[in-house]
Order: structure tokens, then C-alpha cells, then sequence
């Protein structure tokens, strides 16, 4: 028998993990977007566009001056911000001398404070050479509009430190100046105050002090804020999960046109959370989103084509969806459009088209497609074959969690394909995929233990790990199950056992399953003796080209019997 799987730990079509329908690389963020409009009333319409938000497991929290922030976000407490942030003992009250010094230098200058989203609009339209002169002045102009007060160049100047434009990038004095803003009772300061607390940017990472910042700003109306603590109820962090809670707050911001809490509302109705599910009404939800050009309710709209929920499947419209959420960057609608060519779904065949949006996707750091990247390098489809480089991409995703990756990264350890053959490092990955539940490095975590490979042979320790991969209904333990059963091997020898474990097996198509079964009925061994039923199970196993079934039934064609 074989002594471990094959390098393909995926049952997806072409060895190329689909990602998980609710797409797990969006879960746990808190989302900060607004446009201008919302700092200087936080009551008007929401962000015409806010990219990265919302996806069929939740919302990546972004800010429209920023894609950087997409950390998880974990639990929030009641705690009041007065001692949160000592201002005048950060390493950002630099700041504060160098807009003092701006001020010295350029006092008898008028100037106007732009907004974050002007500084954006400016560097979209200007030319390339002219962008640092540019950012250079808007900077100047903004410090110096925020030392006199102006609430509004100070959430810019904080934008600015916490994106590295015109200065470098520091999120201790961006902290600083959102302070400023939200210490005037200015909306969008406060949220971005909790937005930092949530990342642990520039600050100890504090969800308690966040949920502070964000209930001050959504006592102020602002929708994102609203959203923000929907999402805390969402996921139960820091507060008692509360779905029910979590809708009416993201019923509030999308009352305002929040796209994101629009997206999450589809998420909610996707996912039958605190309200019936209803794919219909997941997909009214999403379009509300999309139309505000939402990326990623565009990519759950997608979802919906791709997986026929709430609509009748179909690959081309899950394209066209995928395609508008890929133009703003989306990483999982890349690579989703990835797995399309990948398996001609929607499209012809095309692993080259299949590598360009995998990797478009994985130098975004999404771990499916740099799983999905090694997974081309190492069977050669789409690119030249080359191990080494399989490894590249599969350690990058295995160190992201991803646990198919890790099971291939074991795999390659264990065979010597692009690294030296290492078995203590093949049973590191296969036990760190197996501890996620992947059933198969359970399966060859039992096959080490099975023959010794790395650590001391133990039968107990194998049929252990074999146990629990077949409890997952992997055909492969479910064989090896049977034989430890039919050979005594860490069990007492029970052939009544094994028919059960082989027959699991073979029933799900496992062809040496299929010829093992054949050979107890032939010879009676734990199920009654029956010629007729052991040449049916040899066939079987014969189809799918198994020589020890050919040469069985060619032996009892000639002998017309079953004894040799």
C-alpha cells in the first residue's frame, strides 16, 4: 500500500483550492471609510466608494486613504479614553515641532485646508512629476491649519502620518491629531481614534477603548462608526455575540447608505444569522452595495453565480462580477477569476490566465492564491514545473494558516522535491494542518507513525491520527483503517472490522478498497463466503485499472472457480 497521499491535499477540481465560500481572508476587521462629506456632516450620504469592504464572511474595514489596515479585531469592553493616550509623551510630538516650525516660516501665508479626500483627488489628476511637490504642499498647508484648531486638518493630517503622504508615515502622530479632532467632538476623529485602538497602530491595541471611540462617534450619526459596532456584535468581541444587535446596528448605517453595512446585512441574511436565510434577499443587499461600487459585495454577488445561490448558476455572470471587484483590487475576486480558468468554468481552459490572476491575488498576500500559485508550479500547468518555486508559495501561504499548504509543504519534505528530504520537518507541517482538522495530513501523520518515517513506529499513534481523518470520512484512512484491522497492527486482528473499514472505503471508489473486499468475500474472512460478490468488487477495482483485480478474475475465469 501506499505509504502517504499524494502532494494534492485539495479534493477541488485541478488541484486548485476554490476558496471557501464565505471567504475567511475578510473576517475579523473593522472597516474605517468616509469621504469628505462625512467629516463635515456626518449625517449626509456615506462614501460613494470604499474599497475592500464587506465579502461573504465579512467585512475587510478599510480606509478609502489607506488599504493597510485590515488586521483582525478582536474583543471590546466599556472603558472610557481619558487616560488612553499620552500625547505628550509620544515619539509624535516631532509633530507638533515641525508644523510650529511650518508656522514660523510661513505664517504671513493664507492657505486652505483640504480635506483627505481632496489630497487624494489632487494626486489622482496631477502629473507624475508634479505628485511630491504636491503632497509637499498639501502637507504644509494642512499642518499649519491644524495647529490653529481646524478640526478638519486634523483628521487630514492625521490621514497623512497614518498613510505616509508628504511625511513619514507615523500612526503615534496620527494618533496625535485624530485625538485633537475627537477631543473638539469631531465625528470621523473619533472613529479613526477607535480604528487605530482596534489595529493597534501607534498605540497598545485596546478593543475596549475602541468600542469607546466608535459609540462616540455613532452618538454623532456617523454610519461607519454604526457599522463598526455592528460588526463587534457580529463576531462577539468584547461584547456577548449578538446577531440581533448586530442587524440593528447595520440596519442604522446602511439607513444612511453605508455600503459596508449594506454588504453585511447580506452576509447576515447569506448566513441565516439572527434572521431567516434568505439568498434573495443576501443578493438585494449586495446590489444595494454594489452600486455604490462596493468591491467586494460585487465578489459576493459573484459568490452567488458561481455557487447558484439565490440565482441559477452560472460561471459567466460569476466573471463579470468578479472582473469589477478584480479592477478595484479585490484579491479574492482575482483569485476566484483564477479558479475559473483554472477549471473552464465560463471560460475555456487556461492555466497562463489561470497563473496572471493567481498571482495577481497572491502579491496581495491572499493565501489561497499563493496556494493556488504552488499548486501550478508544482504539477507544471500554466508555468514551467519547478519545485523550489512551489515551496516558495506554499510556505507563504502556510505561514498565513493556510492548512492545504501546509499539508503540501510536508508533502515536499517528505519526498525531497525542491528541499532536501526532512522528515521532522514533514511531520511539523503535517501536525501543524492536522491540528486545523485537515483530514489529509491527519491521514499521513498516521502513515509516519504507520512506518517509522521521522519518528518511532507506533501502530497506537497511528491508528489514532487514521481515526480521526476517517471521521472526516476520508477514504484514504478509512483503508488504512482496515488494513491495520486485517494485519493486527496496533489492533488485535478482526476481520469483521476491516470488511467495515473497506467497505467505507470502497464504496467511495478506493480501488485497492475495492480488491481488499473482494478478497474477504472471496475467502469468507469477517463477512459470509460469496464467489459471486468478490468478482463483482474485483471488477470494480479491475475498471479503475487495478492489475492485482485483472489477474483475479483472470485467474478464476480460467480455474472456473474461485480456489486457485
Amino acid at each position: 500500500m501506499p505509504q502517504g497521499d499524494s502532494h494534492d491535499s485539495s479534493s477541488s477540481e485541478n488541484t486548485i483550492l476554490a476558496n471557501d465560500h464565505l471567504n475567511p481572508l475578510m473576517q475579523n476587521a473593522i472597516v474605517d471609510a468616509e469621504d469628505a462629506s462625512l467629516q463635515e456632516d456626518v449625517m449626509e450620504t456615506p462614501p460613494e466608494s470604499s474599497q475592500g469592504q464587506g465579502s461573504n464572511t465579512d467585512n475587510s474595514i478599510t480606509d478609502v486613504t489607506s488599504t493597510t489596515e485590515q488586521d483582525q479585531v478582536s474583543g471590546l469592553n466599556d472603558v472610557t479614553a481619558d487616560n488612553s493616550f499620552d500625547i505628550s509623551n509620544s515619539a509624535s510630538s516631532e509633530s507638533a515641532q515641525q508644523t510650529e516650525e511650518l508656522l514660523h516660516d510661513m505664517s504671513a501665508v493664507a492657505v486652505e485646508t483640504p480635506t483627505s479626500s481632496e489630497v487624494d483627488n489632487k494626486l489622482q489628476v496631477q502629473a507624475p512629476q508634479e505628485s511630491a511637490s504636491i503632497i509637499s504642499t498639501d502637507f504644509t498647508q494642512t499642518s499649519i491649519n491644524a495647529n490653529l484648531g481646524d478640526k478638519d486638518a486634523q483628521v487630514a493630517l492625521g490621514d497623512m502620518y497614518k498613510d505616509g503622504k508628504g511625511v513619514q508615515q507615523d500612526y503615534k502622530a496620527a494618533m496625535e491629531w485624530y485625538l485633537r479632532a475627537a477631543e473638539q467632538g469631531d465625528a470621523v476623529g473619533q472613529r479613526k481614534v477607535g480604528v487605530l485602538y482596534d489595529h493597534g497602530h501607534g498605540v497598545t491595541q485596546d478593543h475596549s477603548t475602541a468600542l469607546t471611540w466608535y459609540l462616540k462617534s455613532a452618538d454623532q450619526g456617523n454610519a461607519q462608526a454604526q457599522s463598526n459596532i455592528g460588526y463587534c456584535y457580529r463576531y462577539g468581541q468584547g461584547v456577548p455575540l449578538d446577531y440581533s444587535i448586530a442587524m440593528e446596528w447595520f440596519l442604522t448605517a446602511a439607513g444612511q447608505g453605508n455600503a459596508d453595512a449594506r454588504t453585511h446585512i447580506g452576509i447576515m441574511y447569506n448566513d441565516g444569522l439572527g434572521v431567516p436565510q434568505d439568498f434573495s434577499q443576501a443578493l438585494e443587499w449586495y446590489h444595494k452595495a454594489a452600486e455604490q461600487q462596493d468591491s467586494c459585495a460585487q465578489t459576493n454577488i459573484g459568490y452567488s453565480y458561481y455557487y447558484g445561490e439565490g440565482v441559477s448558476q452560472n460561471f459567466s455572470k460569476a466573471m463579470e462580477w468578479f472582473l469589477l471587484a478584480a479592477d478595484q483590487g479585490e484579491a479574492d475576486a482575482q483569485n476566484h477569476i483564477g479558479n475559473l480558468y483554472c477549471n473552464g468554468h465560463g471560460v475555456p481552459q487556461d492555466y497562463s490566465q489561470a497563473f496572471d490572476w493567481y498571482n495577481k491575488a497572491a502579491v496581495q498576500d491572499d493565501q489561497h492564491a499563493q496556494y493556488n500559485l504552488g499548486c501550478l508550479y508544482r504539477d507544471g500547468e500554466g508555468v514551467a514545473q519547478s519545485f523550489s518555486k512551489a515551496m516558495e508559495w506554499f510556505i507563504k501561504s502556510a505561514e498565513q494558516g493556510q492548512a492545504d499548504a501546509q499539508a503540501n509543504v510536508g508533502c515536499l519534505y517528505r519526498d525531497g522535491e525542491g528541499v532536501a528530504q526532512d522528515y521532522p520537518k514533514t511531520r511539523e507541517w503535517f501536525v501543524k494542518a492536522a491540528e486545523q482538522g485537515n483530514a489529509f495530513s491527519q491521514h499521513n501523520l498516521g502513515c509516519l507513525y504507520n512506518y517509522g518515517q521521522g519518528v518511532e513506529q507506533d501502530y497506537v499513534q497511528a491508528m489514532t491520527w487514521y481515526r480521526k481523518a476517517a471521521d472526516q470520512d476520508y477514504m484514504e484512512a478509512q483503508y488504512s483503517i482496515g488494513l491495520m484491522y486485517q494485519n493486527g497492527h496496533g489492533v488485535p486482528i478482526d476481520y469483521s472490522q476491516a470488511s467495515v473499514w473497506l467497505l467505507k472505503a470502497a464504496k467511495e471508489g478506493h480501488d485497492e478498497a475495492q480488491y481488499a473486499v473482494g478478497r474477504l468475500y472471496e475467502y469468507g474472512d469477517g463477512v459470509p463466503q460469496d464467489v459471486t460478490t468478490a468478482m463483482g468488487w474485483y471488477l470494480k477495482a479491475a475498471k479503475q485499472c487495478s492489475w492485482e483485480a485483472r489477474t483475479r478474475l483472470a485467474c478464476l475465469h480460467q480455474q472456473g472457480s474461485y480456489f486457485f
